[in-house]
């Protein structure tokens, strides 16, 4: 088994802000796997909120631990201390691999349907006239979610509710208190938004983000920072509609579809996010999103300079190739 780690640096069309900060340049980590002429890829998108980066991340990677890559879960738990986006990256390039020898898609090993997800596209927060110029421009899109990081963005919301016919979703990323996260909730609930995630710090406790459901029922309201892996689930139950969940933050396909069944489990609903990451990133969570109610891997969308081809995007749909395992290859 050979393994390789290579950094790379990716760039977003435009700045991508959101309540934390803004950036238009994202270091990502790709792990490569090579046995028996195949080859298999996964990409690990650290976030320091998560506690990681590219450089710790790519020392870790390269010292992975396989004995067996047909044993992914085995493998996986002997290499459980990496950070969660590497570990996604190491469970992605094992299913890569798996799949492209036995000639199948990824979703086929996993004996789930072919999906053609329908996937938002995210607007990051900018001036009210850029915001309200980007969603004129991107008319076509059924699906828009809205960043916001005060009351001002609110107001940017309810510019583009005046005249988008496009369902709209709003992410805070913890921007409101929980004094003023039910009013807000409540306004974007009166302008037609369609999902509010994440309104409160997730470090507030389930109660906090309980508070907000309660106020604008039945509009669903989805837990992201507070939610980060099947753990988190079970002290959600009837504080949230949903929970969204996040390869890079739960540490892959296998641990996504714990925190998939353990949100079933609840009854509640499931988004489906991800990072700004290459198609390589967005194909391994596209293989599982027949599974959830709400997709939002518009991750590659949002780059200026994708460097793997596989995935096509049209519309804001993911349309995955029919080829062997996660069916993407560098440019």
């Amino acid at each position: 088994m050979k393994v390789r780690v290579e950094k790379m640096t990716v760039r977003t069309k435009r700045a991508f802000a959101i309540a934390r900060g803004s950036s238009d340049s994202f270091e990502r980590v790709v792990l490569t796997l090579e046995e028996g002429g195949h080859t298999g890829r996964g990409e690990a998108a650290p976030t320091g909120y998560y506690g990681g980066d590219a450089e710790t991340v790519a020392e870790a990677s390269s010292a992975v631990e396989i004995r067996d890559p047909w044993d992914i879960e085995g493998t996986l738990r002997a290499n459980e201390g990496l950070n969660p986006s590497a570990l996604a990256a190491l469970d992605a390039a094992l299913h890569d691999l798996a799949a492209k020898r036995l000639g199948v898609p990824v979703y086929r090993l996993l004996g789930l349907a072919r999906p053609e997800p329908q996937s938002a596209f995210t607007l990051g927060i900018a001036d009210p006239e850029t915001t309200v110029a980007e969603a004129r421009r991107l008319s076509a899109l059924p699906i828009l979610k809205m960043k916001v990081g005060g009351r001002g963005d609110v107001e940017t919301v309810r510019a583009v509710a005046g005249f988008s016919e496009a369902t709209l979703w709003v992410d805070a990323n913890e921007a409101f208190s929980p004094d003023e996260a039910p009013g807000v909730a409540l306004e974007l609930k009166e302008m037609g938004v369609a999902m509010v995630e994440q309104p409160v710090p997730a470090s507030l406790g389930p109660g906090a983000i309980g508070a907000v459901t309660e106020a604008v029922r039945p509009l669903p309201v989805i837990s992201d920072e507070g939610a980060v892996n099947a753990g988190d689930v079970p002290a959600l139950a009837g504080r949230v509609t949903g929970v969204n969940v996040k390869l890079a933050k739960c540490g892959g396909i296998r641990r996504a579809l714990e925190q998939i069944h353990a949100a079933r489990a609840c009854g509640m609903m499931v988004m489906l996010g991800c990072m700004v990451e290459t198609s390589l990133g967005i194909a391994a969570a596209a293989q599982i999103s027949g599974l959830v109610d709400f997709v939002d891997l518009d991750g590659a969308m949002l780059l200026a300079d994708d460097p793997f081809a596989g995935p096509s995007y049209e519309n804001g749909r993911i349309l995955l190739p029919d080829a062997p395992g996660l069916g993407v290859e560098p440019l």
